[in-house]
């Protein structure tokens, strides 16, 4: 029954579509946006300000980090595109730092260059959209390559872009975007190996750079390695039966695969080295804390109940009193998924179910904290430090969910009936399963994802007004004091203005909330605080609330934010309201610029922009000059027409010597790693587009003769 005709994958291919529009129609088509937008509304000055949020789930810190990190990130982006920019640097949290080298901004991906056409809060659910069809086009293109016919594939591709992994990390994009991309690398391989060696590389390079740009190192890192176990595990399989060895065109798309992502590669490595992180090595306690966070014996029960311990949503999942939140553990896929893949594991007998089987006790065993998990977190370098093993959870379910493809192939090809009606037979079989499929994995992950209307994500309040109005970046920065202590995993925090809220809303901050963030300046918040400025439960976040701290002056904070009265000769509230308190301060030393010996300068004009700073000063004698922003790596520094040496100032800010008679300065960001990145992105596009062509010039020759 493999023969099923020609319009059968075309259906397939409409019901993958038809299935990422149904599941994504309230963003695509009603204005709601994949945030946890409740949990913000929870939070000063929305809590004041609006109408209080009805039916809010429990407190999530991942799912909180839709709203925290990436509508911020992917609204700047946005904004970037549409005025001609590239946003390489950000001068709205931590007194500025490299945008570009946060992989998960991914401002390098080609779809999020929609971002240029379409709105933030519409982008993220477009964008779910596609990747989930994506997802799914893969899965059934991978096993139609394995020699599955249509509908096992078809279930396969639905079972893997609507399982556990795509469903609850969907509101954190940058994983779901670097993971579909492990079938269509796969797909290659099988390609390759199967005389077609050129296709092949090409699909693999593209999947396998494609995963790179998309923004998450450590779930691209898994697709890498779990790319090379498969042709490794093929090639060997290739040589014990002594067939001839097709390895060139793994190697060249490996290769290419990795110049094509360099773009965001080499930013990214340049800030993890100047990191806190870049110090960071495997030790027993980080194993112990590795341990801590793996799925437990007990939890393999929601591989096929997801909720049988209890949900997120309702707050009495057990790992969120440990702090482990329910997206890290579920592996759910769906019941009728799991038994047809032991299905597969008991009744055939061919290479691929026992390999698909194999692999995915393996990545089950590193999910669960076993021997290999181990070995990979003392001797692979750095992917044991960028996250919890269980973040693999992704590859077990593609796993599963070809073993089942192969399960229901199984099934389907034992029928027997009348000859007559073995044909309908087998068609209802098929379709009742996926049926029963779409029927266990839609329902639920509608339930699980939770969706904001789009005017309530970082709405317009009175005190963001007043920021916007009052709080000119060219004067000074802004300091929004929540207590580190008020953070917590395991409720939601009484908080004012999530960190990352100055990019949205356009003033600049000395705080912020990323992945990744500049040792310097992570030194520099510690001096001021006179303690580690992350929380214990969160250490990518900054939360400054030492407010009388000398070195303030130092990154021109002129306003403070609090949700207490302060009280101080040196402040003056400005404005009260919303349960929050706007104070500036009376400092006459609190500007961005400063000469010789501290000595504040005020120029007569101040141009920042995202990548530069445009200054006119109105004293042309020269002389020192440091400005309160982030010195980093790739910074250049122009007075008049001459460049000049920019080098940090007291370890953190920016230092220049002006020449005598210079009026004008012009500091830039153009990295290195982004030139020398993009130059090798663009090498390795070319080479593909260049073999592409080729090929098909070839193609067509050959039918010619």
């Amino acid at each position: 029954m493999r023969g099923t005709g020609r319009w059968v994958p075309l259906v397939a291919v409409l019901l993958l579509a038809g299935a990422s529009l149904g599941f994504w129609y309230p963003c695509l088509f009603q204005g709601k946006v994949p945030a946890a937008g409740s949990q913000q509304m929870a939070m000063v000055p929305w809590r004041e300000a609006q109408a209080p949020v009805v039916g809010t789930r429990h407190w999530d810190p991942l799912l909180w980090d839709s709203v925290a990190q990436f509508y911020p990130w992917r609204l700047l982006l946005g904004r970037a595109l549409r005025s001609g920019e590239l946003p390489l640097w950000s001068p709205y949290q931590y007194c500025g730092y490299p945008f570009v080298g946060n992989g998960q901004s991914a401002i390098f991906y080609p779809p999020n260059w929609l971002l240029a056409l379409i709105p933030a809060g519409k982008f993220l659910g477009l964008s779910l959209a596609l990747h989930f069809f994506l997802a799914g086009l893969l899965t059934f293109y991978f096993c139609r390559l394995l020699g599955l016919s249509e509908l096992p594939s078809l279930f396969a591709a639905l079972a893997f872009s609507y399982g556990g992994f795509m469903i609850t990390w969907a509101l954190l994009p940058t994983l779901i975007c670097s993971a579909v991309w492990l079938p269509g690398a796969l797909a290659g391989i099988e390609l390759a190996l199967r005389g077609r060696p050129r296709r092949g590389m090409i699909l693999l390079a593209a999947c396998l750079g494609l995963t790179l740009l998309a923004g998450h190192l450590q779930i691209a890192a898994y697709v890498w390695l779990s790319a090379a176990a498969y042709a490794l595990g093929r090639l060997l399989y290739r040589l014990v039966r002594r067939q001839r060895m097709v390895w060139w065109p793994m190697l060249a798309g490996a290769g290419l695969g990795l110049m094509l992502g360099m773009a965001q590669v080499l930013p990214t490595v340049e800030l993890g080295i100047n990191s806190p992180r870049g110090s960071q090595v495997p030790t027993a306690q980080g194993w112990q804390f590795q341990v801590q966070r793996s799925l437990r014996p007990a939890e393999l029960i929601t591989l096929g109940s997801p909720d049988a311990l209890g949900t997120s949503a309702g707050g009495d999942y057990p790992g969120l009193k440990l702090g482990i939140p329910y997206t890290e553990h579920c592996g759910f896929a769906g019941v009728v998924t799991l038994l047809l893949a032991l299905v597969a594991v008991a009744y055939r007998r061919d290479r691929i179910a026992v390999a698909f089987a194999v692999a995915a006790l393996v990545v089950l065993s590193m999910i669960m904290g076993g021997p290999l998990a181990r070995a990979v977190y003392f001797y692979v370098p750095k992917i044991g430090l960028t996250g919890s093993f269980t973040r693999l959870m992704f590859v077990y379910i593609l796993c599963i969910a070809v073993l089942a493809a192969l399960g229901l192939d199984h099934v389907m090809r034992r029928i027997s009936p009348n000859p007559r009606f073995r044909s309908i037979v087998y068609y209802l079989l098929g379709i009742g399963l996926i049926a029963v499929l779409f029927g266990e994995l839609l329902p639920w992950g509608r339930r699980f994802v939770p969706m904001a209307p789009s005017e309530q994500l970082y709405a317009q309040t009175e005190l963001t007004r007043q920021l916007q109005q009052r709080c000119d970046p060219a004067e000074g920065r802004v300091l929004a004091i929540t207590p580190r202590h008020a953070w917590s995993l395991f409720r939601t925090p009484q908080a004012l203005l999530p960190p990352n809220s100055a990019t949205v809303y356009g003033y600049h901050s000395v705080q912020g909330y990323d992945s990744l963030s500049i040792s310097d300046y992570y030194q520099f918040a510690a001096r001021m605080e006179r303690t580690a400025p992350a929380p214990v439960e969160n250490g990518n976040m900054m939360l400054l609330e030492n407010w009388t701290s000398p070195l303030l002056d130092e990154a021109a904070v002129k306003w403070i934010v609090s949700m207490e009265p302060l009280r101080s000769d040196s402040l003056e509230l400005v404005w009260h309201g919303e349960g929050a308190y706007l104070y500036e301060t009376n400092s006459s030393s609190r500007y961005r610029f400063f000469g010789s010996q501290g000595v504040a300068v005020e120029p007569t004009a101040v141009e920042i922009g995202l990548n530069y700073v445009r200054l006119s000063l109105s004293d042309s004698t020269g002389g020192a000059l440091r400005a309160a922003d982030v010195w980093y790596p790739g910074w250049h520094c122009f007075a008049g027409h001459d460049a000049v040496p920019i080098a940090p100032s007291g370890n953190t800010f920016r230092g220049v010597e002006i020449p005598d008679g210079a009026s004008r300065v012009f500091m830039v960001y153009y990295p290195t790693t982004v030139v020398c990145g993009s130059f090798l992105s663009l090498l390795a596009l070319a080479t593909l587009v260049t073999v592409a062509y080729a090929s098909c010039v070839c193609s067509k020759g050959v039918r010619l003769r």
